[in-house]
C-alpha cells in the first residue's frame, strides 16, 4: 500500500510543476509583451501638454502675462508622519505647519530656491523637487479683467487668455512620466522641448494710461466711496482701446481665492442706465433727421405729462425758453423729450439701433453682453420719452464709448478692439461698423458738446489750454424691488479731445458715489484722465491764452 501512495504524491507534484511551468510560459512567452506593458503602465503615465504659452504685451512692450518656472515638491503625508526624524527636518525647513500639510491629506507645495537645496540634502528617496512652468502675471491686479487667467486645466479663462487661447497655447503634444510603485518618485521621460512655442499677443492698451485709470478708480473709492466703477479710454479714429479699467479687480496669480463674481468684466458685461449722457444721441438723431438745429428753441415748464408720474428736470428746475445747445449745457430732461417727440417712435428706435444699442459691438473679448432693449420697442410713449434722457434704456460701457466715438469720428461708428497684433502680424485692423450720422451732424453736435464743457454742467472737466467736448450723466438705479432707489445713482462723464483733431475719448462711470451729481464726481476725474493723456502724448495746446 506504501508504493501506490508514493506514486500518487509524485504524480501530483509532477502535475503541479507542469501547471506552473505552463502558466509561466503562457505569461512570459505567449502574453509577455502585454504584461510587460501593463506593468510599465502602473508606474508611468502620459499627459497631454503644449509648448510654452505665448506672452501678452502692452502696446509699448511691457509684459502683462508670461511664463515662470517654479520648484515644487510632493509631500506624501503617510510617509512623512511615520518618520519622526524626517518630520522634524521638514519642519525646520518649511515651518512647523509644513505649509498646511495634514496627516490625512498629502499636498504639493512651491519651494523657494534655498529650500530646494535643503530638501535635496535630506537624501530622501521620495522627497525630490521637480520643476514646472506656470502662468505668471507680473502686473498683479492691473488689467486683470481684460487679460483673464490660465486655469488648472491649462486653458485660458476670461479675457484675452480665453479669446486668444488657440493663438497663445502653441503646439500640443504628449509628455511621458514615470514614478515609483507608490507614486512618490516622479520623473519626466520625454519633454516638450521640440514643440513650437505659442504666439505672442500685443495689445492696444497703453501701460501708462491703464495704470492711471486704475489709480483714479482707487482714489474714487477713497474719496467718493464708490461701490464699483469703470474707466475706458479709446482712440476714436480706430476703435483701439487704450485703457479698460474696472474697480474692484482681482489678482490673476491667485484667481482660485476669488469669488466667481470677481471675474465679471463690467466694461463689456454690466448693463446700466446711462442717464443724461444719452441726450447726446437723442440730439444726434434730431440733427441728422433735420428735426432740430442747435438754435431750435422750446419752452420748458419744468415737467412733461405723458401718463403716470410726471417727468421732471434735475432738481425740478424750470428753465423757460431754451435752445437745443442750452438743453445739453444745462442737461434739461424735458428738452430731450421734446426732441424725441419731434422724431417720433420709429425714427427714435432707428437711431437706437444705428448707434449700436441693440447689438454687440463685437469687441475681441469673450463674454460681451448686450440688451435688445425690447422694453422700448414694445413700450409706450412715456418709455421712449424717459429713454431720450437715458432712463429705461440698458447699455454697457463699451457700447456707450463706441457709440460716442461716432460723434467724434465724423459720424463713423468703429468696431472696438484690444489686440493690435499676434506674433508681429496685424490681428485687428480698424473696421467701420456703420455710418451712424453725417459728418455735418457730428460737427454740429461736437460744437454743442464743447459748450457743455466750456459753459455748462461739464465745466469741471475742462483742461486749461484745450478745447474738449463731453456730457455729464446721473442716472437712478433700480433696486431688487424693481423700483428706483433714491439713495443710489450711476454718475458718468463721457467726452473727447482736442475737439479739432480728437486723439482720445474717455468714459468715466462711477457706481453709487457719495456725490450729488456727475458734475461733482465723474467730471473732475475725466479732467485728470484727459490731462494725463494730453501730457503722455505731448498734445500741443489748442487754445491761446487759456
Amino acid at each position: 500500500m506504501r508504493f501506490p501512495r508514493l506514486v500518487i504524491i509524485f504524480v501530483f507534484l509532477f502535475a503541479t510543476a507542469i501547471f506552473f511551468i505552463g502558466r509561466l510560459f503562457f505569461l512570459q512567452v505567449i502574453h509577455g509583451d502585454y504584461y510587460q506593458a501593463l506593468a510599465r503602465g502602473q508606474c508611468s503615465f502620459l499627459q497631454e501638454t503644449s509648448s510654452k504659452r505665448g506672452q501678452i504685451f502692452f502696446k509699448q512692450g511691457e509684459l502683462l502675462a508670461t511664463n515662470k518656472t517654479q520648484d515644487i515638491l510632493y509631500l506624501p503625508s503617510q510617509k512623512i508622519f511615520a518618520d519622526a526624524v524626517l518630520l522634524q527636518s521638514l519642519k525646520d525647513i518649511l515651518g512647523n505647519d509644513l505649509r498646511g500639510l495634514k496627516k490625512e491629506r498629502s499636498t504639493t507645495i512651491v519651494l523657494e530656491p534655498e529650500e530646494v537645496t535643503k530638501i535635496e540634502n535630506l537624501n530622501s528617496s521620495f522627497l525630490i523637487p521637480q520643476k514646472r512652468t506656470v502662468r505668471y502675471y507680473p502686473q498683479g491686479q492691473m488689467a486683470s479683467h481684460l487679460v483673464g487667467f490660465l486655469n488648472a486645466m491649462q486653458k485660458g479663462q476670461y479675457g484675452i487668455e480665453e479669446e486668444y487661447q488657440e493663438e497663445l497655447q502653441g503646439e500640443r503634444g504628449v509628455v511621458s512620466w514615470e514614478g515609483s510603485p507608490y507614486g512618490y518618485l516622479v520623473s519626466k521621460l520625454q519633454d516638450n522641448a521640440t514643440l513650437e512655442m505659442g504666439n505672442n499677443v500685443f495689445l492696444t492698451l497703453d501701460y501708462g494710461i491703464q495704470f492711471t485709470a486704475e489709480q483714479l478708480l482707487k482714489e474714487a473709492k477713497e474719496d467718493l466711496r464708490i461701490s464699483s466703477g469703470t474707466i475706458i479710454v479709446a482712440d476714436p479714429k480706430t476703435g483701439g482701446i487704450l485703457a479698460m479699467a474696472n474697480y474692484p479687480n482681482f489678482n490673476p496669480n491667485n484667481y482660485s481665492q476669488e469669488e466667481l463674481e470677481s471675474f465679471q468684466n463690467s466694461a463689456i458685461q454690466k448693463l446700466f442706465e446711462p442717464g443724461s449722457v444719452f441726450k447726446a444721441f437723442t440730439m444726434a438723431a434730431g440733427l441728422n433727421e433735420g428735426k432740430i438745429t442747435p438754435q431750435t428753441t422750446f419752452e420748458d415748464k419744468g415737467y412733461v405729462s405723458l401718463g403716470g408720474s410726471l417727468i421732471h428736470n434735475y432738481d425740478r428746475r424750470v428753465w423757460g425758453e431754451r435752445t437745443m445747445t442750452e438743453v445739453l449745457e444745462r442737461s434739461i430732461n424735458t428738452g430731450a423729450v421734446f426732441v424725441e417727440q419731434e422724431l417720433g417712435r420709429d425714427l427714435f428706435l432707428k437711431y437706437l439701433k444705428r448707434f449700436g444699442f441693440t447689438q454687440l459691438t463685437n469687441i475681441d473679448l469673450v463674454g460681451e453682453m448686450y440688451s435688445k432693449n425690447k422694453n422700448l420697442i414694445d413700450g409706450c410713449e412715456r418709455d421712449l420719452a424717459a429713454a431720450s434722457f437715458g432712463q429705461g434704456v440698458a447699455v454697457t460701457p463699451i457700447q456707450l464709448i463706441s457709440a460716442f466715438g461716432a460723434i467724434t469720428n465724423n459720424g463713423k461708428l468703429m468696431r472696438p478692439f484690444v489686440v493690435e497684433s499676434v506674433q508681429g502680424e496685424e490681428a485687428t485692423s480698424p473696421k467701420l461698423s456703420k455710418q451712424a450720422i453725417t459728418p455735418n451732424s457730428a460737427s454740429q453736435l461736437t460744437t454743442m458738446l464743447t459748450r457743455v464743457v466750456e459753459e455748462g454742467f461739464g465745466k469741471k472737466a475742462k483742461v486749461p489750454g484745450y478745447l474738449l467736448a463731453g456730457k455729464t450723466g446721473t442716472a437712478q438705479v433700480i433696486n431688487e424691488k424693481g423700483i428706483y432707489d433714491p439713495d443710489k445713482t450711476v454718475q458718468s462723464f463721457i467726452g473727447f479731445g482736442p475737439v479739432l483733431d480728437p486723439q482720445f475719448s474717455i468714459l468715466i462711470k462711477l457706481d453709487s458715489p457719495q456725490a450729488k451729481s456727475s458734475s461733482e464726481s465723474a467730471a473732475p476725474i475725466f479732467k485728470k484722465m484727459a490731462q494725463y493723456v494730453i501730457n503722455h502724448y505731448q498734445i500741443p495746446p489748442t487754445v491761446e491764452n487759456p
